[in-house]
């Protein structure tokens, strides 16, 4: 088998606003989106500066996501994405395509090398990685589908039949009747708002403590937002009510930070690595144990090659992996179910996946539980009707 094409695609926002405009008015008034990520209070890196306190969506480069497929000669096409918009699709059809025509897909360790090292001048964390990430992904997606097996099956087997889900976001009404495993909560405010906000955290998680009960988990997402001394001190007051972790408390490369706060809190786990890159990045983090549990995105990290590697790092060490939007990534999934040690999946009650404009829909819980997939390949598939939504680079 060999690659003929590698197409790459960025979704035509203006189209798809426009068919979501068309169908909004079949919509309830009280429809959930996901707006709170970008437009409510949330700690993070920028909140120090008053202009970009109030929404992420103030400061934050939400780009197009890119659609990276693969085409061989036998038919067998693989699908992958990251974040990036036209930067990482230029990146992807300018220059790291031209390394995988005429190549068999299934040497993906060797691709994966070679897109690395021929990328280092630039790259090593960031964009060039997320793009390297997306090829990766639509790699073991052909793969997988050559084999006609699940991308499960490919990754080495399944090591479980279900896997429990838990839910992102500050709404936590649902949680509970749903059967979700717990509620991560969005942290909205960080040291520049003093005694004061350590007070309203406090107090989110005691109303979720209390809407949720004694069984149902809480976890805390503080974003990159916080220091060394703060993430100590919140600690102490979230005590408490029982917090399973306390998740990217402080920036990515602050390493020796990452160290002290998780020998020194004993109330809850440190969780981190959303924002790493690479099994480089990871091993620095391994080194100072910076955190219990470690969570890569796949379509950051370096895509399925890269993230089996952190999960047998983290497994030397008897650590969780538990990836960033484990339960919303067709492939993180598939990863969730052939990994001993990631025990959960991530995942957002938000717009109705069944009725996404680009892919066709793939697993989602029932009554909060993962059930292990059955079609060949990750899952995940374009639309026919989709083309015409895309802009092909």
């Amino acid at each position: 088998m060999k690659i003929t094409s590698v197409r790459v695609f960025t979704p035509n926002l203006a189209k798809i606003s426009a068919l979501k405009a068309s169908k909004q008015q079949d919509k309830p008034d009280n429809a959930q989106d996901l707006s709170w990520i970008s437009e409510t209070v949330i700690a993070n890196p920028m909140s120090i500066y008053p202009e970009y306190f109030e929404r992420r969506s103030s400061w934050l480069w939400v780009s197009e996501e890119v659609i990276v497929q693969i085409e061989t000669d036998e038919g067998v096409t693989g699908i992958g994405t990251c974040p990036g918009g036209a930067a990482a699709a230029s990146l992807i059809k300018q220059h790291l395509s031209r390394f995988l025509i005429g190549q068999n897909p299934f040497q993906v360790e060797r691709l994966w090398d070679i897109l690395f090292k021929t990328s280092l001048p630039y790259g090593r964390k960031g964009l060039p990685i997320m793009a390297i990430s997306a090829i990766d992904l639509a790699l073991w997606d052909c793969i997988s589908k050559a084999r006609n097996e699940p991308l499960y099956q490919s990754l080495g087997g399944q090591v479980k039949d279900k896997v429990h889900a838990y839910v992102t976001g500050n709404d936590y009404s649902r949680t509970k009747e749903l059967g979700y495993y717990g509620q991560k909560l969005a942290m909205p405010y960080g040291p520049a708002s003093g005694y004061e906000g350590m007070h309203k955290n406090a107090e989110l998680v005691r109303r979720t403590r209390e809407a949720l009960g004694p069984d149902i988990e809480i976890m805390c997402d503080c974003y990159m937002a916080w220091d060394v001394h703060y993430t100590i001190r919140m600690a102490e007051m979230l005590a408490p009510y029982r917090v399973k972790w306390i998740e990217e408390c402080l920036p990515p490369d602050d390493y020796e930070g990452y160290g002290i706060i998780n020998r020194t809190i004993t109330s809850t786990a440190v969780a981190t690595g959303e924002h790493e890159y690479t099994r480089y990045g990871f091993r620095q983090l391994l080194n100072v144990r910076g955190a219990e549990i470690l969570q890569p995105d796949i379509c950051w990290c370096g895509g399925l090659t890269e993230a089996k590697k952190i999960c047998a790092m983290a497994s030397a060490d008897h650590l969780t992996v538990i990836p960033h939007a484990g339960g919303i990534q067709p492939w993180a999934l598939h990863l969730v179910f052939a990994t001993p040690n990631i025990p959960l999946a991530e995942y957002f009650i938000g717009a109705d996946p069944t009725e996404d404009p680009i892919f066709e829909v793939w697993n989602v819980p029932v009554n909060g539980w993962f059930h292990l997939p059955q079609a060949p390949g990750a899952g995940i598939h374009i639309r026919e009707s989709a083309y015409e939504l895309l802009n092909e680079h």
